[in-house]
């Protein structure tokens, strides 16, 4: 076994560590979440970097660099200042690897489907980041990433269930935990390992909002 194939195991091996700790023994105290009760957007993208080692199609999904769009709706000034503070965030892991791989963030602003494609295609972009937005409007962008197998992820349990999303990072019980919508995941052609499964809420968006509603209280 080559040593950069030690180093990668080795990698998995701390990651999935982190994301059990987090995710099953609730490591972190609930004075650390945000007065909104939504986890905290470093811990956020942690979460989701952790998970998307788990995809076993990402090599495929990505040749070479990782890139990541940050989606936000500009007649939605909160949904700028979500995708603002995603990006720049985000820019605090550039010395992490995913899967061995470096990666970029983007953000995007929406229009309509048409302009959305063609920037997902020029800029490359393999996960897509969803900032706050109507659920119309969510389940249109949807569309895109399903047809062109772009992996969708979000900061709000919720829209998992009511839109469709693959991945979001929400509360339970106070601690943070992992939403899959593996159906959304077979769509955008993700497939994730079992051990991700194992630690994550898997949720289907038929299942009603107030379930979710109910476990995020």
């Amino acid at each position: 076994m080559t040593k950069t194939r030690r180093l990668k195991q080795l990698n998995r091996f701390l990651y999935h560590l982190l994301l059990v700790a987090v995710l099953s023994c609730g490591l972190i105290t609930p004075s650390a979440f945000a007065d909104n009760g939504e986890v905290p957007v470093d811990l956020q993208i942690k979460l989701i970097l952790t998970a998307l080692t788990y995809d076993k199609n990402l090599e495929t999904r990505a040749n070479g660099e990782l890139n990541i769009g940050i989606l936000y709706f500009p007649e939605s000034p909160q949904s700028k200042q979500e995708a603002d503070l995603f990006a720049k965030t985000l820019e605090g892991f550039k010395d992490k690897k995913i899967s061995g791989r470096s990666f970029n963030g983007t953000l995007l602003t929406y229009a309509d489907n048409g302009e959305l494609s063609k920037k997902i295609t020029e800029q490359k972009i393999d996960v897509i980041y969803i900032a706050q937005g109507e659920k119309e409007m969510i389940e249109r962008v949807l569309k895109v990433t399903q047809s062109g197998k772009i992996l969708s992820c979000c900061g709000k349990a919720e829209y998992v269930s009511i839109c469709g999303v693959t991945m979001a990072v929400g509360l339970k019980n106070k601690k943070p935990k992992l939403y899959l919508n593996l159906s959304s995941a077979k769509n955008e052609g993700a497939d994730f390992s079992a051990k991700l499964l194992r630690v994550a809420e898997i949720v289907e968006k038929e299942e009603s909002e107030d379930r979710i509603n109910k476990e995020l209280n």
